[in-house]
């Protein structure tokens, strides 16, 4: 069975490719050191964003295509050695990894400084010149008209998910043994969820395979040497033992991991057999794998060495989240509009926030009820905080300050034109957030905001992930940039059964977060992420499958139903010096809270789904 780490890039694009094409593929992976199947999702990622709204297989792959790629890829290189350089160049974090509350930019005094322009602006700038402000760029259900003219303004009502309380954990003081407590349970929780759906098949089956009898009852161990088939529930992982490369699978570094109950937590090496879909006539198609992921493998293991799997089986999916007729009622009576941004809110040449003032003047034109947005805030590698001079504002001591004086005033204006409205802001967990002095992942909510950094009355953080409910709509959102760090770790295995597969990378990465129950799967996670590997319970979804997923990421912008779940990527309001996007989502009423109030107490409590992907309409716009 080839390997797609092994393979050249004819198992891609097909025998028939033209050999300059495979040459210069080759030399792409020569010169930024991409595997075949890294630069496939490149290639593909780049053909759908130039697809835009029509199908991929307009654009096919060329040798300009491939020119085209080369470029990107060389500006992404520039682009992060200048944030590098930035990180250098700023003072370093204090002492045990945490970002203070209050710092002083570099070079200030507490005697005001001179109002200055930026030394990086010039009249050539790509987000003041730009000319296609507002444009329409993708639509979700956009056959979906949203009357807004009935019915008076009225706040929406929002509602919590989360316990705030269980965020405030302190950093760098992470037990071992707690770690491992929650990488345990995680198994043993998917175990459960296994052996109850086997049995319901079971019960609903007039003649059970005998494996599923045996399995609703026990799970085996896969390192057990067993001549018959079993199933069994583990943990993907790498065989590696160095922390750099243990992120990163292929088929020969595959293992499953077992649980201490099951399996003592051995790790035992896969192989997946396809002889016997190929027997059945099914077409061979690709899984995906990455570490952290939870799998149910049926298969044997004949020499204690190797387990063979017979068969990859669904995890049980969580359910549609539902509310009484009578919740729902209750509500507002229009639709409900939610504006969402992803940060940085300035451009790269200066930092007087005009973009986030073109957003705030969009939010108040379209009379927005709600407000997401998302940081970064201010950019710790933001070029004009190296050089204080460049500020345009005089006064600045400290960067709450220079918050309060930029987005805080902003927030204020949007209040003060929207009664009603409400505003929502998501730290992002990395160094990069400056006003978050807790940088790890789970983080809480921006600690005594009011008074540090002058938040208007109705303008809460949320924590990161945040799970909340806008008027019964229920919104998970997760400011960290999962789907990035999914398409790099994720490793294709070739397998049968073709329904398991989703060929488009982004929607490949939504459908692992619900399949898997988590805003953070990954494990371990990627250098540049400050997990707290005890607490990434709070990333988990538990109860029922979001409304609306929302996972802000470098990747393209995008708004697609996902296993009836609304997923949303606004893309960054700023891409350096030019403008970026941001997402428009409108909710229609369910019909039945259109219809009159029923006198049967019963037919006002009975449940009905929210089928919010059938009712709600997304715009992804440029600012």
């Amino acid at each position: 069975m080839p390997s797609i780490e092994q393979a050249t890039m004819v198992p891609f694009l097909g025998d028939d490719v033209d050999p300059e094409i495979e040459t210069t593929c080759q030399s792409l992976q020569k010169s930024y050191n991409l595997s075949p199947s890294d630069l496939f999702y490149k290639i593909e990622s780049y053909r759908l964003e130039l697809a835009g709204k029509g199908d991929i297989s307009t654009v096919p792959v060329t040798k300009q295509l491939l020119d085209d790629l080369r470029q990107e890829f060389q500006a992404q290189l520039e682009r992060k050695q200048l944030k590098q350089r930035a990180v250098n160049a700023g003072s370093s974090p204090a002492q045990g990894g945490v970002t203070p509350a209050k710092r002083r930019l570099p070079g200030s005094a507490m005697t005001p400084t001179p109002l200055k322009s930026s030394p990086f602006s010039d009249n050539n700038g790509t987000f003041a010149t730009r000319t296609d402000a507002g444009k329409v760029l993708e639509t979700l259900n956009g056959e979906i008209e949203i009357d807004r003219t009935d019915g008076s303004p009225e706040k929406a009502k929002i509602t919590a998910f989360m316990d705030i309380k269980k965020y405030n954990y302190r950093t760098m003081r992470q037990l071992l043994l707690e770690a491992s407590e929650y990488l345990d349970e995680r198994i043993e929780r998917f175990a459960d969820l296994v052996q109850e759906h086997l049995a319901e098949q079971v019960r609903k089956s007039d003649n059970p395979d005998e494996v599923l009898v045996t399995a609703a009852e026990t799970l085996s161990n896969p390192a057990a040497i067993t001549h018959d088939d079993v199933i069994v529930v583990g943990r993907i992982v790498s065989d590696s033992v160095h922390a750099a490369d243990s992120s990163k699978v292929n088929e020969m570094s595959v293992l499953i991991e077992t649980s201490r109950r099951m399996g003592s937590g051995a790790r035992v090496p896969f192989k997946l057999s396809l002889e016997r879909q190929e027997a059945e006539g099914k077409r061979p198609t690709w899984f995906s794998l990455f570490p952290g992921q939870i799998v149910a493998f049926r298969g044997c293991n004949p020499s204690g060495s190797l387990f063979i799997v017979r068969e990859v089986l669904s995890l049980p999916e969580l359910p549609c989240p539902v509310s009484p007729l009578r919740t729902l009622r209750q509500t507002v009576s229009r639709p409900t509009r939610v504006i969402i941004a992803k940060g940085p809110f300035t451009t790269q040449d200066d930092i007087a926030f005009a973009p986030l003032t073109e957003l705030i003047d969009q939010c108040i034109s379209a009379k927005a009820d709600v407000v997401i947005l998302l940081g970064p805030f201010i950019d710790n590698t933001h070029p004009c905080l190296i050089d204080p001079g460049a500020l345009p504002y005089a006064g600045l001591n400290t960067l709450e300050d220079l918050f309060r004086t930029t987005i805080a005033a902003e927030l204020r204006r949007l209040e003060s034109a929207l009664a009603n409205v409400q505003t929502f802001l998501v730290p992002e967990s990395s160094e990069r957030e400056a006003v978050q002095r807790h940088v790890s992942f789970p983080t809480p909510p921006v600690a005594d905001a009011k008074k540090t950094l002058g938040m208007p009355k109705r303008s809460k953080w949320l924590c990161n992930p945040a799970f909340v409910a806008v008027n019964s709509s229920v919104l998970a959102i997760a400011n960290i940039d999962i789907l990035m760090q999914l398409s790099k770790v994720e490793y294709l295995q070739r397998v049968g059964s073709s329904d398991i597969f989703e060929r488009n990378i982004l929607a490949r990465g939504v459908r692992n977060l619900l399949q898997q129950r988590s805003l953070y799967p990954v494990f371990p996670g990627q250098p540049d992420v400050p997990l707290e590997i005890s607490y990434l319970g709070l990333a988990e979804m538990n109860l029922t499958r979001p409304d609306i997923l929302i996972v802000p990421s470098e990747q393209r912008y995008f708004a697609k139903v996902v296993d009836n779940v609304v997923a949303i990527n606004p893309g960054a309001l700023t891409k350096l010096r030019a403008a970026g996007t941001y997402a428009v989502v409108d909710i229609a009423q369910l019909e039945d809270v259109k219809k009159p109030v029923s006198e049967s107490e019963e037919a006002e409590n009975e449940l009905k789904f929210h089928k919010v992907w059938e009712r709600c309409r997304v715009d992804i716009k440029k600012i």
